[in-house]
């Protein structure tokens, strides 16, 4: 006999689905067969497969076939469609059958087997999602589990509080009869299933009689899971699979109010002490409260100020007191991130901590003569976190539950992070060297800030975005009088005509915009000035610059270069073309005193055999340069140059992880010397360039060169020990 639809019963044929890709179910009668079993696909020798069986015993007196079956197939470089016959051999006679061709939903076909096992379809389903769930289903076996699993659960009780913690667990908390305690895999629903692993306990609960009980736990998935959204969880019981269902008006509490309402049941948990003890971790989580404070130790903890570094990661000034080493580690906590800083800090000498301390009874066995309780340190983060994601200190106590710091960090750029906290630091010391290195140079190293990008733009006269040559004129916040520059441009013949680009910080050109646009106007200039944001320095400000036209040609001026003659321009862009237009090529940049400021980067050993840049003649009275020939150099400056506009595009102009434009500058040179574009130096032009300072503070003008440096080594230390030297002059 055959039913009509689902599972055939002749003893000669079976009927087969799709779970996916990979796997296929089989279904039919026949004899006692093994958990697993060859089964060769259409009679082909080289066609073996080795699937798993479920079986169970018919009421049928007709002994070759009595007993059901449902195997799985693995199906890999299989084509399901080509499936003619199975022929299954396991320890007794084989037997083949012919494989229908019918379409049908692996739910119907199991609503037959449901029919035709009784009582013994809860042993074949749970077999059947059991073998499923093995190894790691993907999201589309996952479902049809799902499925199978909604088919065979009961239900039994109810989720009636229910939140997330910040480490990626969601609470439950019920009751049921027959929940698991311990730990248990679940499958938790929400707009998906998810695979989770459920750790529980039970509790006593006056309102449900001796047949069900309270519940409570924790589950963790292999992907989120949303506790807003959460339905229900399927869990595995004594009789088979059911669901415990989210109660229509569950309470979902807040992250940080969970833990308060683990402790609420804490006391009246029955479970082994293995997931006792997980549950109190979890009852003592971070609540929004400090709780470093609350400890009856001498522990203590401060916090000078938290930086958010956009892309970056946070640094964190302040103080840990610690005379017993108590503290085992100490831990970033954002979200469910967590970075231990302990073991990379830079401590600080912090005599101000032991003198308020010091007549404190419960620190009376601290030593006086030992104040390195600061620390400084820099956490990089995968992610920016939310403003509203709780940001907090994670102190592991010897023998006790963690403490808790929580932190409020200020958004800042890197400049404004390090501007807070170089002056404060003696260039001279260790602490100021171990900062560079394990502190500010990674943070420098791993930052993705945004690009500085336009604002507003004035155009005055007829500004040609697209003529074949442009001149861009960077300027920074140091730069109060852009009129001197401007002046000059418009007296010079080979400049006046050009489009030309003033870019700058919109703070800047707030207070002497006016003047521009009343100077450009005054020489007849055909200008574009043009406000941006994100501007630190006139690196960021000549790529604002850029971006504001489209010539194949582009001239870079820093505005602290001031021409020096007439024609200066003309004569560095017939060197250019004379170089096929395809090279980036700078003056001789000299002090007011006439002295060499830059005259090319040169390659340069050391007594070690290794290779560094090196800026020839600096401070030599500019004399010295009379026989130079134009010369290929290692690298030119961006100061002041002319390149093709592709070039410095194809390049991603400059390196965001710099604070100085010295080396940002001399990283892009280099960059564009590997993707093709060489630097040249021509000593004939002259311009005049004052000196830079980023700050007025003597530590911070000195560590910030020393940590540009660092930077730069970091990215170029390999590159420029291989570059082939150029100290020969060319024409």
């Amino acid at each position: 006999m055959t039913e009509a639809y689902g599972m055939p019963l002749d003893g000669r044929t079976v009927v087969a689905a799709l779970v996916d890709d990979g796997l296929a179910l089989m279904v039919g009668v026949g004899n006692a067969l093994p958990a697993t079993i060859d089964i060769y696909l259409n009679n082909q020798s080289d066609a073996k497969i080795q699937a798993s069986v479920i079986s169970w015993r018919r009421n049928e007196t007709d002994q070759e076939n009595a007993y059901g079956f449902v195997a799985l197939l693995p199906m890999k470089d299989v084509s399901p469609r080509r499936l003619k016959t199975a022929l299954f051999r396991g320890a007794g006679k084989p037997r083949e059958y012919r494989i229908e061709n019918r379409q049908q939903r692996i739910e119907s076909i199991l609503s037959s087997v449901a029919d035709q096992a009784g009582p013994a379809f809860a042993t074949v389903i749970d077999g059947v999602i059991e073998a499923l769930l093995a190894g790691d289903p993907d999201k589309k076996r996952l479902r049809k589990v799902a499925a199978l699993v909604q088919i065979a659960a009961r239900s039994n009780g109810f989720i009636e509080v229910l939140g997330g913690l910040e480490e990626g667990e969601v609470y439950i908390q019920g009751w049921s009869s027959d929940f698991p305690v311990g730990r248990t895999r679940v499958i938790a629903m929400d707009d998906a299933p998810i695979l989770a692993e459920l750790t529980s306990a039970d509790f006593q609960r006056d309102d449900l009689g001796d047949e069900a009980s309270g519940v409570t736990g924790l589950m963790l998935g292999d992907k989120p899971i949303n506790p807003g959204k959460l339905k229900r969880v399927y869990f595995r019981g004594r009789e088979g699979w059911y669901s415990i269902e989210v109660y229509q008006q569950r309470v979902l509490v807040a992250p940080p109010d969970v833990p308060a309402h683990i402790r609420s049941v804490l006391g009246r948990v029955r479970a082994p002490e293995n997931i006792l003890h997980q549950l109190r971790m979890a009852a003592h989580r971070f609540d929004g409260r400090d709780t470093v404070s609350e400890l009856d130790r001498p522990v203590r903890i401060g916090i000078d100020f938290s930086l958010l570094i956009e892309g970056s990661g946070v640094l964190i000034s302040g103080w840990m007191l610690d005379p017993d080493r108590a503290v085992e580690n100490v831990s970033l906590r954002v979200g469910g991130e967590l970075v231990r800083i302990d073991d990379h800090w830079t401590r600080q000498s912090r005599a101000d901590v032991t003198g308020a301390f010091a007549n404190d009874p419960m620190f009376s066995g601290m030593n006086p003569a030992r104040n390195n309780h600061g620390f400084l340190v820099f956490c990089s983060l995968e992610d920016t976190p939310p403003s509203d994601q709780p940001v907090y200190l994670e102190l592991g106590i010897v023998d006790a539950f963690p403490a808790y710091c929580p932190l409020n960090p200020t958004r800042a750029s890197a400049r404004q992070a390090l501007s807070r906290v170089l002056p404060s630091l003696d260039p001279r010391s260790v602490t100021a060297s171990n900062s560079i290195e394990r502190q500010f140079g990674p943070m420098l190293q791993g930052m993705t800030a945004q690009n500085p990008y336009a604002v507003d733009v004035h155009d005055i006269g007829h500004f040609d975005e697209d003529a074949p040559v442009t001149l861009v004129v960077g300027v920074d916040d140091t730069i109060n009088d852009i009129g001197v520059t401007i002046a000059l441009l418009g007296l010079d013949q080979a400049t006046r005509h050009l489009p030309i680009v003033i870019a700058g910080p919109v703070e800047s050109f707030d207070l002497v915009g006016s003047d521009m646009l009343r100077l450009a106007a005054f020489y007849k200039l055909n200008t574009r000035i043009v406000f941006a944001e994100g501007v630190e320095d006139f690196c960021d400000a000549l790529e604002v610059g850029v971006a504001a036209t489209n010539s194949e040609t582009i001239g870079l001026v820093s505005a602290h270069i001031l021409p020096r003659d007439d024609g200066w321009f003309d004569q560095l862009l017939a060197a250019y073309r004379k170089r096929g237009s395809k090279a980036l090529v700078s003056p001789t940049i000299l002090f007011e005193d006439d002295s060499v400021r830059w005259a090319g980067t040169w390659i340069d050993g050391d007594a070690k055999g290794g290779q560094y840049l090196s800026d020839r003649y600096v401070g030599y009275p500019c004399a010295v340069l009379a026989d130079a020939e134009p010369s290929e150099v290692s690298a030119g400056t961006l100061e002041c140059c002319i390149l093709p506009r592709k070039a410095f595009v194809d390049t991603d102009g400059f390196t965001r992880g710099y604070i100085g434009p010295a080396e940002k500058s001399l990283d892009l040179a280099l960059k564009l010397r590997m993707a093709g574009t060489p630097s040249y130096w021509i000593p004939e032009v002259e311009v005049l360039g004052s000196e830079q300072s980023i700050s007025n503070a003597p530590a911070w003008e000195e560590l910030s060169h020393r940590l540009d440096r660092w930077a730069f080594d970091r990215r170029w230390s390999l590159v420029v020990s291989n570059l082939r030297s150029h100290n020969n002059a060319v024409d």
